[in-house]
């Protein structure tokens, strides 16, 4: 058994020995069977959960400047507990699949309305469209609703892409965001870390299938800030921040590294480290006792900063 094996959570031990193929792999040579893929996997998730008891709108939202208008949806609980705020919500896959009609947004709906965004994703376009398409909908949100406040928040490319938005945000001169909260963020395009290096089961996220879709994400002169955060060189003015990630993502060191730089640049940051678990492991496993904590814990995150 390898090392990897041995300190994964005996909870997500099927999940990670899970006979192929596996999307991850497909992505590598048919961006849009992996999408399928991926798509079919949460169809899957969502049959078995409850219909959404909630109002669920499906809008667009204008670009910036020439840029083309951005289809969001947005998910609005019968009672949420902070109705004049809002959540914006960025979906994981990557940079390169999902969609804004996600489970998760849906859950957190209940604190605030959730507005999902279907960003522009790679190949097809690459950074810094997708957080160019964040901010227009920070700076529309912000005129029209006046939300009390504007959290940025997403699981791993959701979650870079709320933290490369962000800096967009800031050096754009855009409206204040209360916080952001990045679940094992997706950050640097590099992978030069331990954890980058971690020889990662082809059934999860590993370092061969993350350089592919930084490859297709990332400007093709270089990855800029606006696609890959942990790039950027001043991370001050930036909102308060929640980073959580597991000890077996491939994300971990440079989540910690973007996390201690957040601090010594003098933004609040809070971290969490979830023992033998691996990338997007809250999501697949929810039962799991460290995915219902690390779950229990971004939603006290979240009810701190929006009240």
């Amino acid at each position: 058994m390898s090392d990897y094996l041995k300190r994964l959570d005996p909870a997500f031990r099927d999940m990670i020995v899970a006979d192929g193929p596996y999307i991850y792999d497909i992505l590598k040579t048919d961006v849009g069977a992996a999408r399928a893929a991926l798509d079919q996997m949460f169809a899957l998730l969502a049959a078995d959960l409850p219909e959404y008891d909630g109002q669920k709108d499906e809008y667009h939202i204008p670009g910036l400047e020439d840029d083309p208008d951005i289809s969001v949806i947005e998910y609005r609980a019968r009672d949420p507990l902070y109705p004049d705020c809002v959540i914006i919500w960025l979906h994981g896959g990557g940079y390169v699949m999902g969609s804004a009609d996600d489970l998760s947004a849906q859950g957190y709906s209940t604190l605030a309305p959730v507005i999902s965004v279907d960003y522009r994703m790679a190949p097809e376009h690459r950074a810094p469209a997708a957080a160019r398409d964040v901010c227009a909908v920070i700076e529309r949100v912000a005129e029209n609703r006046k939300p009390r406040k504007i959290i940025l928040a997403g699981p791993s490319a959701g979650g870079g892409l709320a933290a490369s938005a962000a800096l967009l945000n800031r050096d754009r001169g855009g409206p204040d965001i209360a916080f952001q909260l990045l679940i094992y963020p997706m950050l640097d395009d590099r992978h030069d870390t331990p954890s980058g290096q971690t020889d990662i089961p082809p059934s999860t996220w590993n370092r061969e299938t993350s350089l592919h879709a930084w490859s297709l994400y990332a400007e093709e002169e270089g990855a800029s800030p606006y696609a890959a955060a942990a790039r950027a060189t001043d991370l001050s003015g930036l909102p308060p921040a929640y980073i959580m990630c597991g000890d077996l993502d491939l994300f971990l060191d440079e989540d910690i590294a973007y996390a201690n730089r957040l601090r010594s640049s003098g933004v609040p940051v809070e971290l969490a480290i979830y023992p033998g678990a691996p990338h997007g492991f809250n999501g697949f496993a929810p039962q799991a006792a460290v995915s219902k904590r690390a779950n229990a814990s971004i939603r006290m995150a979240l009810e701190h900063a929006l009240s």
